[in-house]
């Protein structure tokens, strides 16, 4: 949305680095005498998005003014880690410059946990800079200290979700399928969550129960929710499967809405009902 504003853009949290940059430092540069305090939240923003963009000298000049003005801030100094995770990852380095500036900045967040052991903005760095590095033994790392933070802060939900996604990425199904059962707790109205674990069930062959997180997906969200209304027909199939054609008519009602979920899901795009994707739809559920 080209109309989206600087201050809606962190009201509801959506990363627009494109539009947050040159809307932040336009304001910063024309309006910052009537900003008031303001004008950190929105240095901290441009900062950011610099970082996004890969605008390091622009992202460096908002740290330094941050520093300036809050140079005791265990969070201020933590961006300057940011700034070296986001360099190390750019491209043209060397792996030995790139471990280089990814060592500095495990370095400033350990040093602020060192100050503040409870400091959640720099253990998440530390989790995110040894996931982003991608090794088997980087990654090991990541899942221990995630899960040494849940044990400090059990309630956060966002934190269970990056823990089953690297369970996921490491092909841990038990384990990303416990992680997603407690984001479901915490969450229990996230048709994604829902969707998740219901793929993971489906792997473990675990067809009765994935059938009843894909319903409820669909029940969460039962429009443009395709990957859930298929993942329902393989399931109610399997199912069927399993039964060697033995009736079980709430089976067959769920293939049916699910069915219908999909169809319809094809028919609500513009220029669809003709198109290729619906025929291919249709001839695969007939």
């Amino acid at each position: 949305d080209a109309d989206l504003t600087v201050e809606e853009a962190r009201l509801k949290r959506m990363r627009r680095p494109d539009l947050v940059l040159p809307q932040g430092l336009a304001m910063l540069e024309k309006q910052r005498a009537s900003l008031g305090n303001s004008q950190w939240e929105i240095r901290e923003q441009v900062f950011m998005a610099a970082l996004d963009l890969h605008k390091f000298e622009i992202a460096r000049k908002q740290f330094e003014l941050l520093e300036q003005r809050f140079p005791t801030s265990l969070r201020v100094r933590a961006l300057e880690g940011m700034i070296f995770e986001a360099q190390a990852h750019h491209s043209g380095l060397t792996s030995e410059q790139s471990s280089k500036l990814a060592g500095r900045a495990m370095e400033i967040y350990t040093e602020i946990l060192d100050e503040d052991p409870f400091n959640v903005f720099a253990r998440k760095r530390k989790i995110a800079l040894h996931r982003g590095q991608g090794t088997a033994e980087a990654i090991a790392l990541a899942i221990g200290q995630l899960n040494a933070y849940l044990e400090m802060y059990p309630t956060d939900a966002e934190a269970w979700k990056e823990l089953a996604d690297v369970y996921l990425e490491m092909q841990q199904l038990e384990n990303a399928r416990k992680a997603l059962e407690e984001v479901l707790i915490l969450a229990p109205m996230s048709y994604l969550s829902h969707l998740k674990l219901a793929e993971v069930l489906y792997t473990l062959e675990e067809h009765h129960l994935a059938r009843s997180y894909y319903a409820q997906s669909l029940e969460l969200k039962s429009m443009d929710n395709s990957r859930a209304a298929l993942g329902m027909i393989l399931c109610t199939t399997a199912i069927h499967n399993k039964g060697k054609g033995k009736s079980d008519d709430s089976n067959v009602k769920l293939m049916e809405i699910a069915r219908d979920h999909l169809v319809a899901s094809y028919e609500c795009c513009p220029g669809a009902s003709k198109g290729p994707e619906l025929r291919a739809v249709q001839a695969w559920l007939t």
